[in-house]
């Protein structure tokens, strides 16, 4: 049986991810099936998780990396609107994306490849680049989280 196209594409790019992942950090899981690619980053305050998934229906890969803490509920008004001001004021393409009902909070990259394919080179850079992002604002979102008055960093 032959692999349509969409498929084909998306085997590729599941593929080249796991190559990227296995380069860049040394243990992770892989479920071929869902094509999911799970792991961990051990940083300086916070250990976080890293959720990447290549859909094929929706030609779509998604990168998730949830924030390692809770945010309380009489924190979470405060922390929604810091929330809102983050992703207006420093996020293109990309959001975090905080659910008030349970209190976390997502770093998702959506990058969407029909009829096309994503290099190496940009996998790895989307992989990097998120580790920058939730690296550099994870500790103002931990602090308002907290209710501690924070700075958005530059």
């Amino acid at each position: 049986m032959e692999l349509s196209q969409p498929l084909l594409d998306s085997e590729r790019i599941f593929r080249n991810l796991k190559q990227v992942v296995a380069a860049l950090v040394e243990n992770f899981s892989c479920d071929e099936e869902k094509k999911t690619i799970v792991f961990q980053v051990s940083g300086e305050p916070f250990e976080t998780n890293y959720k990447l998934t290549v859909h094929s229906q929706e030609q779509l890969l998604t990168v998730y990396s949830k924030l390692p803490f809770t945010v309380e509920e009489p924190y979470r008004e405060a922390y929604a609107t810091a929330v809102c001001r983050l992703n207006y004021d420093r996020m293109f393409g990309a959001t975090f994306d905080f659910s008030p009902e349970k209190g976390f909070t997502v770093y998702r990259i959506p990058i969407l490849y029909k009829k096309s394919l994503i290099s190496v080179e940009l996998l790895e850079t989307v992989i990097r680049d998120t580790q920058d992002t939730v690296s550099r604002y994870i500790s103002y979102l931990y602090d308002i989280a907290h209710g501690v008055a924070a700075e958005l960093p530059s």
